[in-house]
């Protein structure tokens, strides 16, 4: 232990304060774990099913006060840890109670939570974990680095949590009803997605397949449900045989309508699903080893945001019947079809109208003088959604930020942190949707004053990484961890960077955060662009304590006819997210200094080329949303829309932003004293 407390406070820092009510809650946790003789227990903080975490599975939180999305807590018998990534850390710092150990995972000097577990553990001592909540993959990798040393992981099937989080205190599993998501919407019968799937078994070997994650769930039998909030899921596993689907839900989760659509007891002449209750899954799994036609059983492994079959589902396999692999579901849900596609274009027209409508509102307000704070202008987003057709609900909380709070990267607002929107600082609203033909998630940036220099630079370099990305063209076969450089590169340039990925891939009416791609440039997992996805280009900047930029535009993937062919199809990006981006915070000296093409032809010669893509941009926004906010009767939003689509002047000459220019010698400088 002394070897680690040695290094960097910074990076690994003791959290410390009164002493409330969540110090209680490990004591005991502790005492369950001396009863069972256990020196360590993992708390992860996703839940029973691929990491989608209803209220009732927040269990990190509960024993915590910690409300980030990432995180994983070790709790011994004298110490308690959370170890979470850089989107977290300040948040982390604010939420967590007294006496824990914060881990800042990348960080120097801050160990993996297994070398932790190593370095207080003795030879001998047990470690325990719930193995529904952990992925397979990663049950075993952590099992394999304590045995080296001695130390044994335990399965315990009883979560230690729930025998201390009360009846009372705990929220209960929704008993909402599932639902359809209808053919016009989905695009395919669920019965042919069944059909392709078992294609793919047959050519992998495979007699079953169990789909363990509730989006695959969903989104193979043309359902959905409201069990996980803002992403309309439920629980659910299913097992696709060579015959038919086996759908395992909680009682009562079945309407007439879902029976009938999924043709259950009517198997006699067309495909059709068994119903069983959620809870035998583990009992069917474990009888399989009596099945004698059963060869091979596929299992999902880890890949990108899914967390494949949990060690309970894997275990419960027989050991010579397993076959891990990707998810074939994963792969053909990220593939939008046809229909698909354009519901998420559709889907992102109305959104645009809905944050254009916001936007406006919000300028006129701050510029008038009138008090709003970042719940209230969240609230007010969240209804003009509401007004949009095919609207059901938003995609995630929203994250409505200004000044300090925009530093925060997951921010989310609550009646303790709130602070109201003037024209004195940035304003960061990263907001979403869910219609029933798509998801949307998009981020702008604001200033409703006089922005800094250094406000002026880092939105302009922001953007020219967003605009990098989504002009690029590339063959068929590149990865997601490949292009992700593209949009760090003009931040790289003054010393600068953020603390998380560019981009994340996106579900049709499903999830925000859709396997498999992750614009990550540090991911050690690559995932193949392929026609048909959606992701978010979303590089940022954060000034500790002071403001955040973020720029999120949703991407699709298309084909892209050269000049010139070769041996594969070459690929682009098409922006579907149509809101538009603040003129007064792009730095067009700086633009013009750095990013001129002479070789794009006479007419883009001598331009930049983010200038000339940001006009086209704007021009979309005018010619695709301009007709829907005047069919809707937003004349205001409408004339806001127009003013802020003006096309700027890309001539090599350029045009000052408010304020002075910030040469990049000048960023450079000042990384260096501290102040960036």
């Amino acid at each position: 232990m002394e070897e680690f407390e040695a290094r960097d406070r910074n990076s690994w820092k003791r959290i410390t304060g009164p002493v409330l009510f969540l110090p209680c809650r490990v004591a005991q946790l502790r005492e369950e774990m001396l009863i069972r003789n256990y020196t360590a227990y993992i708390v992860p903080i996703n839940g029973e099913q691929d990491g989608y975490t209803m209220e009732a599975e927040k269990r990190l939180g509960f024993l915590t006060g910690y409300t980030g999305s990432a995180g994983m807590v070790v709790v011994t018998r004298g110490q308690q840890a959370l170890w979470t990534d850089g989107r977290y850390f300040l948040q982390a710092e604010e939420e967590l109670d007294c006496d824990w150990l914060l881990m800042k995972e990348g960080q120097e000097g801050v160990p993996e939570v297994m070398d932790w577990l190593k370095a207080v553990m003795a030879k001998g001592e047990k470690v325990a974990a719930d193995p529904k909540l952990v992925a397979s993959d990663t049950w075993k990798k952590y099992d394999k680095e304590l045995r080296e040393s001695g130390v044994s992981l335990v399965t315990e099937e009883i979560n230690l949590v729930d025998l201390v989080w009360s009846a009372e205190e705990r929220p209960p599993y929704p008993n909402d009803t599932i639902y359809i998501h209808e053919l016009d919407f989905a695009g395919k019968r669920w019965e042919d997605k069944v059909k392709e799937v078992r294609e793919d078994m047959v050519k992998q070997g495979a007699d079953r397949l169990i789909v363990t994650s509730p989006d695959e769930v969903a989104w193979l039998l043309n359902l959905r449900g409201n069990d996980v909030t803002y992403t309309p899921v439920f629980r659910g596993y299913a097992i696709v045989d060579r015959k038919g689907v086996e759908l395992f839900v909680p009682e009562n989760k079945i309407t007439p309508a879902v029976d009938l659509h999924l043709n259950v007891n009517q198997c006699s002449q067309q495909e059709c699903v068994t119903i069983t209750a959620y809870t035998a899954i583990l009992n069917r799994l474990r009888a399989l080893k009596l099945v004698n036609d059963v060869k091979k059983v596929m299992l999902a492994r880890k890949w990108s945001y899914s967390d494949g079959a949990s060690y309970a589902i894997y275990s419960a396999v027989p050991e010579d019947k397993r076959l891990v692999a990707v998810s074939p579901v994963l792969l053909m849900k990220a593939r939008k079809n046809p229909t698909e596609v354009q519901g998420m274009k559709a889907a992102h027209v109305r959104d645009g109208v809905a944050v254009c409508a916001f936007l406006s509102f919000m300028e006129r307000e701050v510029m008038a003088g009138n008090a709003w704070d970042e719940i209230e202008a969240a609230t007010k987003l969240h209804n003009l959604r509401q007004d949009q057709r095919n609207f059901m609900g938003i995609s995630f909380e929203t994250i409505s930020a200004f000044g300090p709070n925009g530093a925060v990267i997951h921010y989310r607002p609550r009646p303790e942190s709130k602070l109201h929107i003037t024209a004195n600082s940035l304003y960061l609203v990263d907001s979403g949707g869910q219609y029933k033909d798509g998801t949307t998630d998009v981020t702008r940036t604001l200033h409703y004053g006089t922005p800094t220099p250094l406000q002026v630079e880092a939105y302009t370099r922001v953007l020219m990484g967003a605009v990098d990305l989504a002009t690029l063209v590339f063959p068929e076969g590149t990865g997601d961890t490949d292009v992700d450089i593209l949009a760090r590169r003009p931040l790289y340039e003054v010393g600068l960077d953020y603390r998380h990925g560019t981009g994340h891939g996106i579900g049709h009416f499903l999830s925000i955060h859709e396997a498999p791609t992750q614009v990550r440039i540090y991911s050690d997992e690559e995932h193949e662009l392929e026609l048909g996805q959606f992701f978010s280009d979303e590089p940022g900047y954060y000034h500790d304590n002071e403001w955040g930029i973020r720029l999120e535009t949703i991407l699709t993937v298309v084909p892209r006819e050269t000049k010139y062919k070769f041996d594969k199809q070459m690929l682009g990006f098409e922006a579907v997210t149509l809101v538009p981006f603040e003129a007064k915070l792009i730095n067009m000296t700086l633009l013009s200094d750095m990013q001129v093409r002479p070789w794009r032809g006479a007419e883009g010669r001598g331009k930049p080329y983010t200038c000339e893509w940001v006009n086209a941009y704007h021009q979309r926004v005018r010619a695709v949303v301009g007709p829907e906010l005047r069919a809707q009767a937003l004349g205001q939003a409408y004339d806001w829309m127009r003013t802020k689509t003006e096309p700027l002047d890309c001539s090599i000459h350029g045009r000052k932003p408010q304020g002075h220019h910030v040469t990049a010698t000048a960023a450079a400088t000042t990384t260096r004293q501290g102040h960036f």
